[in-house]
């Protein structure tokens, strides 16, 4: 994929339905499978990186720290849970973190839901539309990563984004993915500017990699793709960066979250907010130095150190969300319930964010 060893991107539980032109469907039969639609790049964890992990947590257990089940995506979004792993941080905070890394959103929520996980890194969408399918005790408590979403044009398209809504009416070939933070970023251009997908040739694809291989190929012009995908994109087909989620959703835009249950914020509140205090440490090491969070990353995700710098740049840590963030994901909703997922805007509903440390 793209030459890359170590960036996998898990198509399964995408949604599979491909259109040509229009708008979307307004339809509110989705099936569960449509509405967890897969946008995740993933950053895989190298075989050194699973070791290193196992042999940490077992150091944690052998400390007697109070156990914290997590899972989370192979995705740079957890880079500061990786480094606090590396760094021995929730030994120190009396933690035993195990961790469980799933190929795609799907499989992470369905563990968190049957139990198997206390606590899961996801993309916000994802926890959405499982609150909206009926799964009601599904919380997000708390921030991951920041960014890292963008809109990208191939070479000999449009150039930014003054170009891309002058293309509108003009055949401009636009691929996304739907009911994803991937969707958002592209819709969210176009409505801010007061265009829609009947403006543009659209094409809905069933994953990230057959977007990229598209624009790379030129059967579209400009796609939604997630950072560190994007990138690896981008550098090699000479592609340009038009906008991404802070421009859409942001200043402050998440894209994957901590989530939880209901349930679990009763039994096990004081834990999640040391994990989450634990996280918000290490991203602020992660921010203090980052050629030497660097040096501990690159041997975990296994990944080339110069594709790796830019990527964690862009999708960088985000432990906790503020007024800002919270906000944004106010705005995004907005944006599903325009595109017709929804009918009611409930992000308030599963917005419990009263156990995050303090932002300071």
């Amino acid at each position: 994929m793209m030459g890359f060893r170590h960036w996998h991107i898990d198509g399964s539980d995408c949604c599979d339905e491909r259109e040509a032109g229009g708008a979307v469907p307004r339809s509110s039969g989705l099936s569960r499978r449509g509405f967890l639609a897969c946008g995740c790049a993933a950053l895989a964890v190298s075989a050194t990186g699973a070791a290193m992990i196992a042999s940490t947590t077992a150091a944690e257990a052998q400390a007697g720290g109070a156990v914290l089940k997590v899972g989370h995506l192979p995705a740079g979004c957890v880079s500061h849970l990786l480094l606090a792993k590396k760094r021995d941080m929730f030994a120190e905070a009396g933690l035993t973190v195990e961790m469980t890394q799933f190929n795609g959103p799907a499989d992470n929520l369905q563990a968190l839901v049957a139990g198997a996980i206390d606590v899961m890194h996801n993309p916000w969408t994802t926890t959405m539309a499982a609150y909206g399918e009926g799964t009601k005790d599904l919380r997000i408590i708390g921030g991951s990563g920041l960014a890292g979403i963008e809109l990208v044009a191939r070479e000999g398209s449009v150039k930014n984004v003054n170009e891309f809504v002058a293309a509108a009416g003009k055949g401009l070939k636009v691929g996304t993915l739907k009911l994803d933070t991937l969707e958002l970023v592209g819709y969210g251009t176009m409505a801010q500017n007061g265009k829609s997908y009947s403006d543009y040739a659209m094409t809905f694809f069933p994953s990230m990699v057959g977007m990229g291989e598209a624009l790379a190929s030129g059967a579209v012009d400009v796609c939604t793709l997630a950072q560190p995908y994007a990138e690896s994109v981008v550098k090699q087909a000479n592609g340009v960066y038009l906008a991404n989620s802070n421009d859409v959703w942001g200043p402050e835009a998440p894209d994957c979250v901590i989530n939880t249950l209901s349930g679990t914020i009763g039994a096990k509140g004081e834990l999640l907010t040391r994990y989450m205090g634990v996280l918000k440490a290490a991203a602020k090491q992660f921010y203090g130095d980052f050629e030497t969070a660097l040096d501990d990353l690159q041997p975990i995700y296994g990944a080339p150190r110069d594709v790796l710098a830019i990527a964690l740049k862009r999708q960088s840590p985000n432990p906790v969300i503020g007024d800002a963030g919270a906000s944004g994901i106010r705005g995004g909703m907005k944006y599903l319930i325009e595109l017709g997922y929804f009918k009611d805007h409930f992000a308030d509903q599963v917005l419990d964010l009263s156990l995050q440390p303090t932002a300071a």
